[in-house]
């Protein structure tokens, strides 16, 4: 035989070897005395909550955008980014020198007319007394009452004039319009504004609000009232449910639900986060992971350990289950409070296989 044709037979024996399935060969997670070993619960009746999940952006019980109410050129500012300010405090001044001037008119003008009218008044007064005791002609009374009427619309649109003036000076002041920190300052000094432009957005961050949603199967779940646990970067904080709409969002079939939360550290308007509504506490349920359940065509089961002589072994056992509740199920028949189910290393078990429980 020449070398090439050797060579093909060694390599057809070393194929052929490797090619045979070794049936001696221990399972994996066996041990050398053919135990295997497995982690198990022990199960007993236990209390479990059930949650609805939710997220989204949290939001300040205020976050508005104020804006200017008159035009001109920023003179002061006497806020900034950052600060705190209550409802009607000044976060800055516009030019007003002609404003204040016209101010002091329009208050000139009302204190005349408001004398005007007093004198005016009091001649009627006189007018209607001395008619009634015949001492001045109809005539007279009629210039009276006309003088009055006069001086009463004078003093009408003196104080018409008045309250805009006064509008018009105030409105050159920015005037925070609600309580809460500046979160963003759009104007700098110097600047030059037109009506309307954006000043400031103040955002208050004491209560926080979580505007999220619930499909239809969970809406029925939700009440007012509700505990409720936020997360953000592996911390959780405590809310509430506020209130729940009844009609679906009208860009979304989802219904809208809103928790609250009063004076939170660690958390600021804008941030993205989740959260879990406790619905439901079921008492004294028998329960486990659905991880721990096998699923054969329609049956259902676990392992159970036990000890049978001096060995300890893993026996199936059908389970009938009932509710899911997150990833648990609730186990309604087939075996009891006390009892041993595996929960890891259960892949290659068979019914009777020989275990050793790993601590």
């Amino acid at each position: 035989m020449n070398k090439l044709g050797i060579i093909s037979s060694v390599l057809i024996v070393l194929i052929s070897a490797c090619g045979k399935e070794d049936n001696n060969a221990p399972v994996r997670g066996a041990r050398s005395d053919g135990s295997q070993v497995v982690m198990v619960e022990e199960l007993s009746l236990r209390n479990i909550d059930e949650y609805v999940n939710v997220s989204g952006r949290l939001e300040g019980i205020t976050d508005i955008v104020m804006s200017a109410e008159s035009s001109g050129k920023i003179l002061e500012l006497y806020k900034k980014l950052g600060d705190y300010v209550n409802k009607g405090d000044r976060i800055g001044k516009l030019e007003n020198e002609v404003l204040k001037i016209r101010l002091e008119q329009a208050e000139a003008s009302f204190t005349s007319a408001e004398s005007s009218l007093e004198n005016a008044q009091n001649s009627l007064d006189y007018a209607v007394s001395a008619k009634e005791r015949e001492l001045i002609s109809q005539a007279e009374y009629n210039t009276a009452n006309a003088a009055f009427k006069a001086a009463k619309a004078l003093f009408d649109g003196a104080k018409a004039s008045l309250e805009s003036a006064r509008i018009a000076y105030n409105n050159s002041y920015l005037m925070a319009p609600e309580s809460g920190r500046i979160s963003q300052l759009n104007v700098s000094l110097g600047q030059f504004i037109n009506m309307g432009a954006p000043v400031a957005s103040i955002t208050d961050g004491s209560t926080l609000i979580l505007k999220t949603g619930v499909g239809e199967s969970q809406i029925s779940r939700i009440k007012v009232g509700q505990n409720a646990v936020v997360s953000h970067t592996g911390k959780t904080y405590p809310a509430k449910v506020q209130g729940f709409g009844i009609r679906p969002l009208a860009t979304s079939a989802n219904y809208p639900v809103e928790l609250t939360m009063h004076g939170i550290k660690g958390l600021l308007p804008g941030m993205v986060v989740s959260a879990k509504i406790k619905t439901n506490t079921y008492k004294d349920m028998l329960y486990t992971s659905i991880t721990n359940v096998v699923k054969e065509f329609d049956r259902n089961y676990v392992y159970v350990v036990s000890k049978n002589q001096e060995k300890t072994v893993a026996n199936q056992r059908d389970v009938q289950l009932g509710r899911s509740i997150s990833e648990f199920v609730e186990i309604v028949s087939g075996v009891e409070a006390g009892e041993q189910i595996v929960v890891s290393g259960g892949e290659n078990l068979e019914d009777g296989s020989v275990v050793r429980i790993r601590d």
